[in-house]
């Protein structure tokens, strides 16, 4: 059985640029590390800030990361990308040109013989028929046109703004009290069977285990660069460092 790694929120494109070169040289020398190592890596979102594929236009955004992943699948790890609140606007790109195995919603994953929900974690925290409306609009074929039609520099502005709200409003929320929402979902999936739910979206790196049943929250790779390992069917939350 080959060992599993999740990360999520690293949020790439969201700091300045020494802030953000930092985070880089971090990642790569994560992803290096994987190469003969790893089964699977999940990136349970909000790996990008923001992205959006237009037909003809790629983002310049963290071009090594992306080679770095490229060379990780071919060494024969297998890349699952989740999309998250910042980055759901994913296209082929990823898919096709690069080979990660990209999913719009939650994964159901069966390693080392545990059953597994991994999922970026903002649905669990969406609530009221406003947010869930909100959420259909921006997934929405007619929205993701309208913006396919805004110059990229301009879009890119638009995004870094609407990201800048959301961090400001998320800081609103006590944190304990979201842990406690997602705790409560986690619940419900235990009774369902699963052994263990990953998630991210927090930011604040969490692992509980009790009766055999496991409850992660990732973290992040803006100020606690953590990342969870499953090996020999234990899980670990671990801290990256160069």
């Amino acid at each position: 059985m080959g060992d599993i790694y999740f990360i999520s929120d690293a949020h790439l494109g969201s700091e300045d640029n020494q802030k953000e070169k930092i985070k880089e040289k971090q990642i790569l020398s994560f992803l290096d590390n994987l190469q003969g190592k790893a089964e699977v890596l999940y990136v349970v979102g909000d790996f990008f800030d923001f992205w959006f594929e237009y037909k003809s236009v790629v983002s310049r955004r963290s071009p090594k990361i992306l080679c770095e992943l490229y060379q990780l699948i071919k060494s024969g790890t297998r890349v699952v990308y989740l999309a998250g609140n910042h980055d759901f606007w994913i296209g082929s790109f990823l898919s096709e040109g690069i080979g990660i195995e990209v999913s719009q919603s939650p994964v159901i994953a069966i390693h080392h013989g545990l059953r597994i929900y991994v999922t970026h974690g903002d649905e669990l925290l969406r609530v009221g028929p406003g947010a869930k409306l909100l959420q259909n609009v921006l997934h929405s074929p007619l929205c993701i046109g309208l913006f396919s039609l805004i110059h990229p520099d301009f879009g890119a502005i638009i995004a870094r703004w609407a990201s800048n709200s959301r961090f400001r409003n998320s800081r609103k929320f006590d944190i304990g009290y979201l842990e406690r929402i997602c705790q409560r979902a986690a619940q419900k999936k235990f009774a369902q069977g699963f052994d263990a739910v990953v998630m991210g979206h927090i930011h604040t790196p969490l692992l509980q285990t009790e009766n055999g049943q496991t409850f992660v929250i990732l973290g992040d790779w803006i100020e606690h660069f953590t990342y969870l390992l499953l090996h020999d069917r234990e899980f670990e939350l671990k801290q990256w460092g160069i």
